[in-house]
Protein backbone atom coordinates (compact mmCIF):
# COMPACT_ATOMS: atom_id res chain seq x y z
CA UNK A 1 0.00 0.00 0.00
CA UNK A 2 1.23 3.49 -0.88
CA UNK A 3 0.19 6.90 0.38
CA UNK A 4 0.56 10.38 -1.05
CA UNK A 5 1.77 13.16 1.20
CA UNK A 6 1.33 16.82 0.35
CA UNK A 7 3.07 19.68 2.14
CA UNK A 8 1.63 23.09 1.23
CA UNK A 9 4.06 25.79 2.29
CA UNK A 10 4.12 29.54 1.91
CA UNK A 11 6.65 29.25 -0.94
CA UNK A 12 6.66 25.68 -2.28
CA UNK A 13 4.32 22.70 -2.36
CA UNK A 14 5.74 19.19 -2.33
CA UNK A 15 4.09 15.86 -3.07
CA UNK A 16 5.59 12.46 -2.23
CA UNK A 17 4.58 8.84 -2.57
CA UNK A 18 5.79 6.60 0.28
CA UNK A 19 5.17 3.07 1.51
CA UNK A 20 4.15 2.05 5.03
CA UNK A 21 7.79 2.09 6.15
CA UNK A 22 8.23 5.68 4.97
CA UNK A 23 10.40 4.80 1.97
CA UNK A 24 10.22 7.44 -0.75
CA UNK A 25 8.85 6.06 -4.01
CA UNK A 26 8.22 9.22 -6.04
CA UNK A 27 8.01 12.98 -5.59
CA UNK A 28 6.97 16.22 -7.26
CA UNK A 29 7.41 19.87 -6.32
CA UNK A 30 6.12 23.21 -7.58
CA UNK A 31 5.67 26.79 -6.47
CA UNK A 32 2.60 27.29 -4.30
CA UNK A 33 1.66 30.62 -5.92
CA UNK A 34 -1.05 31.30 -3.36
CA UNK A 35 -2.01 34.55 -5.10
CA UNK A 36 -3.62 32.46 -7.85
CA UNK A 37 -6.15 31.13 -5.36
CA UNK A 38 -7.04 27.81 -3.77
CA UNK A 39 -8.92 26.47 -6.81
CA UNK A 40 -5.81 26.80 -8.95
CA UNK A 41 -3.71 24.99 -6.35
CA UNK A 42 -6.23 22.15 -5.98
CA UNK A 43 -6.32 21.76 -9.78
CA UNK A 44 -2.53 21.48 -9.93
CA UNK A 45 -2.48 19.06 -7.01
CA UNK A 46 -5.06 16.85 -8.71
CA UNK A 47 -3.01 16.85 -11.92
CA UNK A 48 0.10 15.74 -10.02
CA UNK A 49 -1.87 13.04 -8.19
CA UNK A 50 -3.25 11.80 -11.54
CA UNK A 51 0.32 11.16 -12.71
CA UNK A 52 0.99 9.11 -9.57
CA UNK A 53 -2.26 7.21 -10.10
CA UNK A 54 -1.24 6.38 -13.65
CA UNK A 55 2.07 5.00 -12.40
CA UNK A 56 0.95 3.16 -9.23
CA UNK A 57 -2.76 2.51 -9.72
CA UNK A 58 -4.58 0.71 -6.92
CA UNK A 59 -1.50 0.68 -4.71
CA UNK A 60 -2.35 4.30 -3.86
CA UNK A 61 -4.92 4.30 -1.08
CA UNK A 62 -4.77 7.70 0.63
CA UNK A 63 -3.73 11.33 0.60
CA UNK A 64 -2.47 13.23 3.63
CA UNK A 65 -2.22 17.01 3.42
CA UNK A 66 -0.26 19.38 5.61
CA UNK A 67 -1.08 23.07 5.17
CA UNK A 68 0.60 26.09 6.72
CA UNK A 69 -1.92 27.76 9.01
CA UNK A 70 -4.89 27.16 11.32
CA UNK A 71 -6.56 23.95 10.15
CA UNK A 72 -9.85 22.35 11.16
CA UNK A 73 -8.92 18.67 10.64
CA UNK A 74 -12.49 17.46 11.04
CA UNK A 75 -13.81 19.54 8.14
CA UNK A 76 -10.65 19.69 6.03
CA UNK A 77 -10.85 23.47 6.31
CA UNK A 78 -7.92 25.88 6.30
CA UNK A 79 -9.33 28.56 8.58
CA UNK A 80 -6.47 31.07 8.31
CA UNK A 81 -3.02 30.99 6.79
CA UNK A 82 -0.95 34.17 7.27
CA UNK A 83 1.74 33.06 4.83
CA UNK A 84 -0.71 31.98 2.13
CA UNK A 85 -3.10 34.89 2.66
CA UNK A 86 -6.13 32.56 2.72
CA UNK A 87 -9.12 32.39 5.04
CA UNK A 88 -11.81 29.70 5.25
CA UNK A 89 -10.79 27.63 2.23
CA UNK A 90 -11.44 23.93 1.63
CA UNK A 91 -8.73 21.75 0.17
CA UNK A 92 -9.27 18.14 1.30
CA UNK A 93 -12.86 17.78 0.09
CA UNK A 94 -12.33 19.20 -3.43
CA UNK A 95 -9.14 17.17 -3.88
CA UNK A 96 -10.87 14.00 -2.74
CA UNK A 97 -13.61 14.54 -5.33
CA UNK A 98 -11.09 15.11 -8.13
CA UNK A 99 -8.87 12.14 -7.28
CA UNK A 100 -11.23 9.59 -5.74
CA UNK A 101 -8.77 9.04 -2.88
CA UNK A 102 -9.64 9.65 0.79
CA UNK A 103 -7.96 12.83 2.02
CA UNK A 104 -7.07 13.95 5.52
CA UNK A 105 -5.71 17.41 6.28
CA UNK A 106 -3.78 18.77 9.23
CA UNK A 107 -1.61 21.74 10.03
CA UNK A 108 1.76 21.23 8.30
CA UNK A 109 3.64 21.21 11.59
CA UNK A 110 1.34 18.46 12.90
CA UNK A 111 2.28 16.39 9.87
CA UNK A 112 5.98 17.13 10.48
CA UNK A 113 5.49 16.04 14.09
CA UNK A 114 3.97 12.78 12.91
CA UNK A 115 6.87 12.33 10.50
CA UNK A 116 9.31 12.86 13.37
CA UNK A 117 7.40 10.37 15.52
CA UNK A 118 7.45 7.72 12.78
CA UNK A 119 10.79 8.28 11.07
CA UNK A 120 13.12 10.05 13.47
CA UNK A 121 12.15 8.25 16.65
CA UNK A 122 10.56 5.04 15.35
CA UNK A 123 7.53 5.52 17.62
CA UNK A 124 9.84 4.91 20.59
CA UNK A 125 9.00 8.22 22.29
CA UNK A 126 5.36 9.02 22.90
CA UNK A 127 5.81 12.73 23.71
CA UNK A 128 7.38 14.88 21.00
CA UNK A 129 7.35 18.61 20.29
CA UNK A 130 8.30 19.46 16.70
CA UNK A 131 9.10 22.96 15.46
CA UNK A 132 9.11 23.62 11.73
CA UNK A 133 11.51 26.41 10.81
CA UNK A 134 10.68 27.71 7.36
CA UNK A 135 8.92 30.70 5.86
CA UNK A 136 6.97 30.74 9.11
CA UNK A 137 7.27 28.89 12.42
CA UNK A 138 4.93 26.03 13.22
CA UNK A 139 4.80 23.38 15.90
CA UNK A 140 3.13 20.03 16.36
CA UNK A 141 2.64 17.76 19.35
CA UNK A 142 2.50 13.99 19.59
CA UNK A 143 1.41 13.04 23.11
CA UNK A 144 1.08 9.40 24.17
CA UNK A 145 1.52 8.39 20.53
CA UNK A 146 -1.34 10.58 19.25
CA UNK A 147 -1.48 13.96 17.55
CA UNK A 148 -2.68 16.55 20.02
CA UNK A 149 -5.24 18.96 18.55
CA UNK A 150 -6.55 20.90 21.54
CA UNK A 151 -10.17 21.99 21.95
CA UNK A 152 -10.82 22.96 18.34
CA UNK A 153 -7.86 21.71 16.33
CA UNK A 154 -5.55 24.70 16.63
CA UNK A 155 -3.05 23.42 19.22
CA UNK A 156 0.57 24.13 18.34
CA UNK A 157 0.53 27.71 17.04
CA UNK A 158 3.94 28.32 18.59
CA UNK A 159 4.97 30.71 15.84
CA UNK A 160 2.55 33.26 17.23
CA UNK A 161 3.72 33.20 20.83
CA UNK A 162 4.53 36.79 21.80
CA UNK A 163 8.20 36.98 22.74
CA UNK A 164 8.72 40.74 22.26
CA UNK A 165 5.72 42.90 23.23
CA UNK A 166 5.15 45.56 20.58
CA UNK A 167 7.98 44.09 18.51
CA UNK A 168 8.31 43.37 14.82
CA UNK A 169 5.18 42.88 12.76
CA UNK A 170 4.28 39.29 11.92
CA UNK A 171 2.51 38.10 8.77
CA UNK A 172 -0.49 37.31 10.99
CA UNK A 173 -0.90 41.03 11.63
CA UNK A 174 0.26 41.03 15.26
CA UNK A 175 3.56 42.27 16.65
CA UNK A 176 6.25 40.45 18.58
CA UNK A 177 5.49 36.89 17.44
CA UNK A 178 8.22 34.25 17.47
CA UNK A 179 7.74 33.93 13.71
CA UNK A 180 8.47 37.63 13.26
CA UNK A 181 11.99 36.93 14.54
CA UNK A 182 12.73 33.36 13.42
CA UNK A 183 10.73 32.79 10.22
CA UNK A 184 12.95 32.93 7.13
CA UNK A 185 11.26 36.12 5.90
CA UNK A 186 11.99 37.77 9.25
CA UNK A 187 15.58 36.53 9.34
CA UNK A 188 16.28 38.00 5.92
CA UNK A 189 14.52 41.26 6.80
CA UNK A 190 16.90 41.61 9.73
CA UNK A 191 19.84 40.70 7.50
CA UNK A 192 18.74 43.44 5.09
CA UNK A 193 19.00 45.98 7.91
CA UNK A 194 22.62 45.06 8.60
CA UNK A 195 23.89 44.26 5.10
CA UNK A 196 23.96 47.46 3.08
CA UNK A 197 25.21 46.19 -0.28
CA UNK A 198 22.80 43.33 -0.84
CA UNK A 199 23.77 42.77 -4.48
CA UNK A 200 27.46 42.38 -3.64
CA UNK A 201 26.58 40.09 -0.74
CA UNK A 202 24.57 37.82 -3.06
CA UNK A 203 27.32 37.73 -5.67
CA UNK A 204 29.83 36.65 -3.04
CA UNK A 205 27.84 34.19 -0.94
CA UNK A 206 24.85 32.84 -2.90
CA UNK A 207 24.82 29.24 -4.07
CA UNK A 208 25.92 28.92 -7.73
CA UNK A 209 22.91 29.12 -10.00
CA UNK A 210 20.67 30.37 -7.17
CA UNK A 211 21.65 34.00 -6.79
CA UNK A 212 19.14 34.96 -4.14
CA UNK A 213 19.28 36.87 -0.87
CA UNK A 214 18.06 33.99 1.30
CA UNK A 215 18.98 31.92 4.33
CA UNK A 216 21.29 29.70 2.27
CA UNK A 217 23.22 32.79 1.22
CA UNK A 218 23.26 33.99 4.83
CA UNK A 219 24.57 30.64 6.04
CA UNK A 220 27.34 30.64 3.46
CA UNK A 221 28.34 34.08 4.66
CA UNK A 222 28.44 32.90 8.27
CA UNK A 223 30.69 30.01 7.26
CA UNK A 224 33.01 32.53 5.61
CA UNK A 225 33.17 34.57 8.80
CA UNK A 226 30.89 37.47 7.80
CA UNK A 227 30.22 39.38 11.02
CA UNK A 228 26.70 40.61 10.23
CA UNK A 229 25.60 37.16 9.04
CA UNK A 230 26.80 35.57 12.26
CA UNK A 231 25.07 38.29 14.27
CA UNK A 232 21.75 37.61 12.52
CA UNK A 233 22.00 33.89 13.20
CA UNK A 234 22.92 34.50 16.84
CA UNK A 235 19.89 36.77 17.24
CA UNK A 236 17.72 34.11 15.61
CA UNK A 237 18.99 31.51 18.06
CA UNK A 238 18.36 33.82 21.01
CA UNK A 239 14.73 34.40 20.08
CA UNK A 240 14.18 30.78 19.17
CA UNK A 241 15.54 29.84 22.59
CA UNK A 242 13.09 32.22 24.25
CA UNK A 243 10.14 30.65 22.47
CA UNK A 244 11.32 27.09 22.92
CA UNK A 245 12.08 27.58 26.62
CA UNK A 246 8.50 28.69 27.23
CA UNK A 247 7.14 25.67 25.38
CA UNK A 248 9.37 23.26 27.30
CA UNK A 249 8.33 24.80 30.62
CA UNK A 250 4.66 24.29 29.77
CA UNK A 251 4.78 20.93 27.98
CA UNK A 252 7.81 19.14 29.49
CA UNK A 253 8.37 17.02 26.33
CA UNK A 254 10.89 14.20 26.24
CA UNK A 255 12.13 15.24 22.82
CA UNK A 256 12.14 18.37 20.68
CA UNK A 257 12.70 17.97 16.94
CA UNK A 258 13.67 20.97 14.80
CA UNK A 259 13.10 20.68 11.07
CA UNK A 260 12.63 22.82 7.96
CA UNK A 261 14.96 24.79 5.73
CA UNK A 262 16.17 27.20 8.42
CA UNK A 263 17.33 24.27 10.56
CA UNK A 264 20.19 23.73 8.09
CA UNK A 265 21.91 26.69 9.78
CA UNK A 266 22.00 24.85 13.11
CA UNK A 267 25.71 25.45 13.61
CA UNK A 268 25.11 29.20 13.72
CA UNK A 269 21.95 29.50 15.81
CA UNK A 270 22.10 26.54 18.22
CA UNK A 271 24.74 28.01 20.58
CA UNK A 272 22.62 31.11 21.28
CA UNK A 273 19.46 29.01 21.57
CA UNK A 274 21.09 26.63 24.04
CA UNK A 275 22.45 29.55 26.07
CA UNK A 276 18.92 30.85 26.63
CA UNK A 277 17.63 27.45 27.68
CA UNK A 278 20.63 26.96 29.95
CA UNK A 279 19.86 30.20 31.77
CA UNK A 280 16.38 29.12 32.94
CA UNK A 281 15.76 29.25 36.68
CA UNK A 282 13.43 26.25 36.73
CA UNK A 283 15.72 23.53 35.45
CA UNK A 284 13.71 20.31 35.83
CA UNK A 285 11.96 20.38 32.41
CA UNK A 286 15.31 20.97 30.69
CA UNK A 287 17.25 18.26 32.50
CA UNK A 288 16.34 15.34 30.24
CA UNK A 289 14.77 16.89 27.15
CA UNK A 290 16.58 15.87 23.97
CA UNK A 291 16.97 18.45 21.21
CA UNK A 292 17.25 16.81 17.80
CA UNK A 293 17.76 18.65 14.51
CA UNK A 294 16.40 16.51 11.70
CA UNK A 295 18.38 16.17 8.50
CA UNK A 296 15.12 15.29 6.73
CA UNK A 297 13.73 18.64 5.57
CA UNK A 298 10.74 16.76 4.11
CA UNK A 299 9.32 15.43 7.37
CA UNK A 300 6.11 17.32 6.63
CA UNK A 301 5.33 15.60 3.34
CA UNK A 302 6.48 12.18 4.56
CA UNK A 303 4.56 12.58 7.79
CA UNK A 304 1.45 13.57 5.84
CA UNK A 305 1.68 10.44 3.69
CA UNK A 306 2.18 8.18 6.71
CA UNK A 307 -0.62 9.84 8.66
CA UNK A 308 -2.98 9.44 5.70
CA UNK A 309 -2.13 5.73 5.55
CA UNK A 310 -2.58 5.42 9.33
CA UNK A 311 -6.04 6.94 9.20
CA UNK A 312 -7.16 5.05 6.10
CA UNK A 313 -5.90 1.59 7.00
CA UNK A 314 -6.53 1.50 10.74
Amino acid sequence: MLGIGIDIGGTNTKLVVVNRAGKLIAQERFRTEAAKGVSDLVRRLAAAVAVFQRDYGRQLVSIGIGAAGDVDPQRGLLRFSPNLGWRSVRIAGPLEKLTGLPCVMENDANMAAWGAYELELGRKSGDILTLTLGTGIGSGLVLDGKLYHGANGSAGEAGHLKIEPGGRRCNCGARGCLEAYCGSYAIMARAGELIKDEAAFVRKFAAPGHEKFNTICLTNAAVAGHRAARQVWAETGHYLGMGLAGLILVLNPGCVVLTGGVSKARRWFLPAMEKVMGSQQIVTPFAKVKIKVSDNVDLGSHGAALFGLERTLK
